[in-house]
């Protein structure tokens, strides 16, 4: 009988309103209604500041030896805009959990949950969370994580 692999501790980070600057106000309604418009809000993300004590930890975190996850509701068809974004800011990751192509309507929290399970299937234990939206931060809490809120999030 083969002894299970041990799960790798990790951290994840979310993408808009926790490293990217994200105007809520501004862009939310492109992609927080049942109608998305991915598009549009990639083309205005695309420049979008990065948010720096939050990258500074996330840089840290990683010179320190952790593994690193990014866990985004954005589709799984717009991972090479994510990427470039992220590597545009230097930002080091070990994989990347982006919303399945059969989630377009699914909330953020449920395109998280998905995720965790998907980190879990790939061998990942994540210890820590960053993120910034109230109902997501209470999602990750509800599986039993530590998320820490690093903005107000209530949209």
């Amino acid at each position: 009988m083969t002894q299970a692999a041990e799960a790798t501790p990790c951290v994840v980070f979310d993408v808009d309103g926790t490293l990217a600057e994200f105007d809520a106000e501004r862009l939310g309604h492109l992609v927080h209604g049942v109608e998305k418009h991915w598009d549009d809000f990639h083309l205005a993300m695309a420049d979008a500041a990065l948010i720096g004590p939050v990258a500074k930890l996330m840089r840290r975190l990683k010179e320190s030896g952790e593994t690193i996850l990014i866990c985004s509701g954005r589709p799984k068809g717009w991972a090479d805009h994510t990427i470039a974004w992220l590597r545009k800011h230097d930002l080091p990751f070990d994989g990347i959990y982006l919303r399945a192509e059969d989630q377009d309507e699914a909330t953020d929290p449920e395109v998280k949950r998905r995720a965790l399970k998907e980190m879990n299937a790939d061998g990942f234990e994540p210890w820590l969370v960053i993120d910034d939206r109230s109902s997501v931060v209470d999602a990750w809490r509800g599986e039993g994580l530590v998320c820490l809120q690093c903005a107000p999030g209530d949209f």
